[in-house]
């Protein structure tokens, strides 16, 4: 029986225990649910941030004493180039809270800068990019986060910040610009073609954004012609497009075509002189002579003082067979600069043609005196400084100028007072005469 006693009272102990636990276990879970019935809803981000911006306000208005001497400590030591000093209060300017919106604007820049300037130039860009974190809008925070990439020399990090600063600057058109030229540096020809693209719709006579989308399509392959008259023909009047859509034209020999869009242009700036150039050379390679006349009495209108103008226009003279007024261009050259070795070479040329035109199969005797005055011009051009007639003395002296043999037979027919003149019909209206050797 004692036994059965003890057994009771131990079960009803555990019983007892085991209560007092459900017990203690309900309790706390009706806590729990009173507590939790009693927390506020959760707080939004919004919520939160402006919770911490009052507490950060209030950390600062306690601390307004310290910040305003460390930020005025920092300043200063900035003003004076004492950097480390400069960085220690600004520092601590973090320490205290001080740095709202307001003071950012400075702190960051002057943090980042006093680091650049310690040749600290990874911690420079940290203080950059936190600045910008909070104020994207400072120009000044993008310079030198740039300056300080490009004294570290990491180029793709500053084309980064570049097209950074430019998705906040859209509107800066010269940074566009750079962009698509470092697209083009860096052989991104197809990102250069679209961001100059972009910009050449607001700027459609910018000639560098024109070339940056003609070097790309030529760099992956495309058709430049098929571009340059896409551009011709969306904007006839940009003299800038048509004058290279003309040029390239010329390179690759589709002169006719570009003749007719470099007239276009002169018809509309009768003026434009560099253009007049270009179509004398056009005309001149398939052989309108006329029209180079044309041209070049126009460029010698704009620009009478000249000179090459003046050789030209005897060359086209020559070429169109009308040597009487290569002449007259000639001698024109000669009186305005009787020192230039050029100006009795371009004569000479006159003389050359001439006497190649008169001579038959054999050059007779009159024909050798048209080339001896063509020789003798060309043996002044040389004296005078212009050896590119020295070709010219050599070829005429071996074939072409009266020799001894000559004189000999022909002498007492055409030498007067020691001077020789042209009998021959199609040299009667040269006045000149040449000396002849003595006997």
């Amino acid at each position: 029986m004692t036994f059965g006693l003890g057994k009771q009272k131990e079960d009803e102990e555990v019983f007892m225990k085991s209560r007092s636990i459900s017990t203690l276990l309900m309790g706390i879970m009706l806590f729990t649910m009173v507590i939790s019935a009693c927390m506020p809803p959760q707080a939004t981000a919004e919520e939160l941030a402006a919770t911490e911006k009052a507490r950060k306000d209030s950390v600062r208005k306690a601390n307004s004493r310290y910040c305003m001497k460390h930020l005025s400590f920092a300043n200063e030591y900035y003003k004076n180039k004492a950097f480390e000093d400069a960085l220690y209060n600004y520092h601590k300017l973090f320490e205290y809270e001080c740095v709202d919106d307001a003071m950012a604007k400075n702190v960051y820049v002057y943090m980042g800068n006093s680091y650049r300037d310690l040749d600290k130039l990874d911690s420079a860009i940290i203080y950059y990019d936190q600045g910008l974190a909070i104020i994207p809008d400072n120009k000044y925070l993008w310079d030198s986060k740039r300056f300080a990439l490009e004294k570290l020399g990491d180029d793709d990090a500053v084309l980064q910040t570049k097209i950074d600063m430019y998705a906040q600057f859209p509107d800066d058109k010269d940074l566009g610009e750079q962009i698509a030229e470092d697209y083009i540096a860096n052989g991104m020809y197809e990102e250069a073609k679209a961001m100059a693209e972009a910009l050449l719709a607001n700027d459609p006579g910018n000639k560098n954004l024109t070339n940056i989308i003609r070097e790309s399509v030529e760099a992956t392959g495309g058709d430049v012609i098929g571009f340059l008259k896409t551009e011709y023909e969306n904007n006839p009047g940009n003299i800038s497009n048509a004058q290279e859509y003309g040029r390239e034209l010329l390179a690759t020999g589709d002169t006719q075509i570009a003749i007719n869009v470099l007239e276009g242009i002169l018809k509309d700036s009768p003026g434009m002189t560099n253009i007049i150039k270009v179509l004398v050379q056009a005309y001149g390679e398939i052989g309108q002579t006329k029209d180079v006349i044309t041209m070049l009495k126009k460029l010698n209108t704009a620009n009478p003082d000249d000179i090459r103008i003046y050789f030209d226009m005897t060359d086209a003279y020559i070429a169109d067979g009308q040597l009487k007024s290569a002449m007259t261009w000639a001698g024109k050259a000669l009186n305005m600069d009787k020192t230039n070795g050029q100006a009795y070479a371009n004569r000479a040329a006159v003389y050359e043609a001439v006497a190649t035109n008169c001579t038959n199969a054999v050059p007779d005797f009159d024909d050798k005196l048209v080339f001896m005055m063509a020789y003798e011009d060309y043996q002044t051009a040389k004296a005078k400084g212009y050896h590119r007639a020295t070709n010219k003395i050599d070829f005429l002296k071996e074939a072409r100028i009266p020799q001894s043999g000559d004189w000999f037979f022909n002498r007492d027919e055409y030498v007067k007072a020691g001077k020789a003149k042209t009998k021959k019909a199609c040299y009667t209206w040269l006045n000149r005469k040449v000396t002849a050797p003595k006997n």
